[in-house]
């Protein structure tokens, strides 16, 4: 994508022009015009969540970038014979080094004026990964463990496409040198492109293979693998290689094949979904769309009837694209905690401020260090150092850059926060709350609701314990249970037992990671009445339904099949069941479950046990509106994080209740437990109430444990 992103250049073949231009380089501006369409389309995405697919910009540079690289090469082999490996690198460090890592320094420095420590780190860790072109599997490896997973975005998330491309240059051309070396000296130039066209169509055929294995049996890696991703810069490459044979294309098809190109890339804006078949096979509507743009211009210096790639603010905009493509995504995450981006002026600010340092970025550091000498040698650089002085007006843009970098590092310390209107319930649409004010309510809940009504109206940031950072960066649970939850192994029923071997009554705990957030207050059951005992088999990332967990289906199963055949074998007097309400996509489906569909598979997955089971217990979880991890910075207050009850949630109680009742079971409504009048703080007097998404502290577990066990007694479940 990198390549993609800077200036594209190509020898004119055609004598007159090469008359006319001499030896200077010239642009294509259809290319310059794909640049434009993609980079705007990644930006509208991340933006304005809008197109849905704009995401395959990126796919689209890729084709871009391995056209434009292999052509180089192959254009170098021919004049030369070899390949420059001092030089070829040598370019690329002057392209890419400096505008990439000013962008990442001052991501990394505005992050430490702008976030809490634990996301801080987190940010300089992404950083590190970046520099050195690793980012790509760092943020797979975050994408696909469970407890990350639902942290916040990374303001340097995008660098992933850099690095997949670093990855392939780094091998790429070592390998056409291979193939040069092999067939050249034998067969002559012609069989060297030859011999360079096989290899790259067997590496792209490869790549396409493994992505379709990949994006349907390990999508969160698929995303970002070098592997998975390699094949639609081989299209790029493999154009540029037969870039001879099309000077042959009719000039009357050339536009028609690029508009059917253009259609095709605007198509994928709207029909292309990020799901178990993207990369592959869906990525290949917009790569090969981009390939149709590609070939239509290649061979000839006429590029007619498509202004919309060809104009001159789509040609500046490709000028731009790359310092635009570095600097709009960290100026959307960390400038959306200072203005709200998403509201129509909000989205305008932040629009027009990463446009005005991508600009400055372009004509200030990346297109200056393209075009000077350095890395071209000490000699060289010092017989034309006295050269061209720095003229006047780049003296007044670069002091107005300066202002602009410094706002950027001021404004967040001067900022209190981004406006945020008081927090407002949603309506409740069915199963409304108690009126828990007026209600006589027990003495532990009763207490429990003063202190969040409490905390409801808190101003500021009192001193908490853990800290919000500590919160943040702790465990879902603690750590005994935490070791009974994890996904691939199966539980280890000695150790996740609790109380006494005697007990004459069992309590098991079933679920996902929301259900390990009750094991503290149901074990309490057996702290206090040694009738009783308590086993965990929930598990961290497996929603224990009939319907696949996307992703970790394998290790899913098996807990899930551990669970059933303990409940079969054990004979529980009650099995308590927890399952997140948030929206579940699993795997082979394109599209979450509706909250029926979710009922109606944990209703199948109770019929495996409900004969062993004396009662079914489901217990909601907690209401999940906002990510903490997310909200909570230095420029937040407490009201910017607030939860609510949204609808989501109460229509998923409601069909949860309706089950209960016809299993025979019972519910227990989690919400006077974290709300009150549908407003749920993010603290609790001293004690953060949640780390992330859904997940309550182990400390506010423990704070929760005597209200469920005086609520399941009040209930009269226990």
């Amino acid at each position: 994508m990198l390549d993609s992103l800077l200036p594209a250049r190509r020898q004119s073949s055609n004598r007159k022009r090469q008359k006319q231009l001499g030896s200077k380089k010239v642009l294509r501006p259809d290319i310059q015009g794909l640049r434009t369409f993609a980079v705007v389309a990644v930006v509208l995405d991340h933006l304005l969540d809008w197109p849905s697919g704009g995401f395959v910009g990126v796919d689209i540079f890729f084709v871009i970038s391995g056209f434009l690289i292999t052509g180089l090469l192959l254009r170098e082999q021919e004049r030369t014979g070899t390949i420059s490996f001092t030089g070829f690198y040598k370019r690329r460090a002057k392209r890419i080094l400096p505008a990439s890592l000013l962008v990442l320094v001052v991501t990394v420095v505005v992050s430490y004026f702008v976030f809490g420590w634990s996301r801080f780190v987190g940010v300089v860790w992404d950083g590190l990964a970046a520099a050195l072109f690793a980012g790509n599997w760092r943020f797979a490896a975050v994408g696909t463990d469970y407890f990350q997973a639902d942290g916040p975005v990374s303001p340097l998330q995008h660098y992933w496409s850099l690095a997949v491309e670093e990855q392939f240059y780094f091998v790429w051309p070592w390998i056409m040198l291979l193939v040069f070396v092999m067939v050249a000296r034998r067969s002559g130039q012609g069989a060297a492109r030859a011999g360079a066209g096989v290899a790259i169509v067997v590496i792209s055929v490869a790549s396409f293979a493994w992505a379709l294995w990949e994006s349907q049996n390990n999508n969160g890696v698929a995303y970002f693998s070098t592997f998975s991703r390699t094949w639609e810069l081989g299209i790029g490459a493999i154009i540029a290689v037969v870039a001879p044979a099309l000077t042959r294309i009719p000039r009357a098809i050339r536009p028609l094949l690029a508009w059917v190109g253009i259609s095709g890339m605007v198509l994928s804006l709207f029909a292309v979904e990020n799901g178990p078949a993207f990369p592959a096979p869906f990525a290949a509507l917009p790569v090969l769309s981009a390939a149709l743009v590609i070939i239509a211009g290649t061979g000839t210096s006429e590029h007619r009837f498509i202004w919309p790639l060809t104009n001159k603010v789509s040609g500046y905009i490709g000028d731009i694209s790359f310092s635009l493509y570095l600097w709009h995504f960290p100026v959307i995450i960390i400038g959306s905690q200072i203005v709200d981006g998403s509201t129509p002026l909000g989205a305008v600010q932040l629009a027009a401020f990463f446009l005005a340092t991508s600009i400055y970025s372009y004509h200030l550091v990346e297109d200056p260090i393209r075009k000077s000498r350095w890395l071209d040698g000490g000699k060289r650089h010092r017989k034309h150092a006295d050269r061209a002085p720095v003229p006047g007006s780049y003296k007044i843009t670069a002091l107005s850059a300066l202002g602009c970098l410094t706002a950027i590092m001021v404004v967040p310390l001067l900022v209190p926060g981004k406006p945020v209107a008081e927090p407002v319930a949603l309506p409740v649409v069915a199963a409304p709350l108690a009126d828990t004010a007026s209600a006589a309510l027990p003495p532990g809940l009763a207490k429990l609701q003063a202190e969040i009504r409490a905390s409801v109206g808190a101003a500021g940031w009192p001193e908490l314990s853990p800290s919000m950072d500590e919160a943040i960066a702790g465990g879902q649970a603690p750590a005994d249970i935490l070791e009974c939850g994890k996904i691939g192994r199966l539980v280890d029923e000695e150790a996740c037992t609790w109380g006494s071997a005697d007990a004459s009554k069992t309590a098991v705990v079933i679920g996902d990671s929301t259900s390990m957030g009750y094991v503290a207050g149901i074990r309490s059951l057996a702290e206090l009445d040694p009738t009783w005992r308590v086993k965990s088999y929930g598990t961290f990332g497996c929603a224990y339904s009939d319907v696949p967990n996307e992703n970790v289906e394998a290790d899913c199963a098996a807990r899930k099949e551990d669970a059933v055949n303990a409940i079969n074998r054990i004979r529980p007097d009650i099995v308590f069941i927890t399952n997140h309400y948030n929206e579940r996509t699993p795997e082979g489906v394109n599209r979450p479950l509706t909250q029926a569909e979710k009922a109606s598979s944990v209703e199948a997955f109770v019929s495996k046990f409900q004969a062993s089971a004396g009662k079914i217990v489901f217990i909601a979880p907690a209401p999940a509106d906002k990510n903490i991890a997310t909200c909570y910075t230095k420029v937040s207050t407490p009201a910017t994080c607030m939860n609510t009850i949204t609808s989501r949630w109460v229509d998923a109680s409601v069909l949860e209740k309706a089950l209960a009742e016809k299993l025979g079971g019972s519910y227990m409504d989690s919400r006077d437990w974290f709300c009150a009048d549908a407003q749920c703080p993010v603290f609790v007097g001293t004690t953060p109430v949640k780390r992330d998404l859904a997940h309550a502290t182990p400390e506010y577990q423990a704070r929760i444990s005597p209200v469920i066990l005086e609520a399941l007694r009040t209930a009269k479940i226990v």
